[in-house]
């Protein structure tokens, strides 16, 4: 079971910006991506280069490579205590 959750971010009009741009990615990269989301639900903040940068301020990258494609997408993390 993963340790973590991951939550797109969703606009006020209901939009998934983040959701939709990894879906619009070639089918190998928007896999790629998806591998690397589990990947940050097992490890959170522990999982580290190649597959994610700690950029500032709690934000992190996930980074894949595809040939010479590079695919960046932002996230970060939080404790909910609720």
């Amino acid at each position: 079971m993963p340790k973590y959750q991951a939550i797109f971010f969703e606009k006020e009009d209901g939009d998934f910006p983040a959701e939709a741009f990894i879906n619009s990615l070639d089918d190998k990269m928007s896999a790629k991506i998806y591998r690397l989301i589990a990947m940050v639900s097992e490890n959170g903040p522990k999982l580290r280069e190649p597959y994610s940068r700690h950029l500032e301020d709690g934000i992190f990258e996930l980074r894949a490579r595809l040939g010479s494609d590079i695919t960046r997408v932002l996230y970060f993390l939080w404790l909910d205590e609720g």
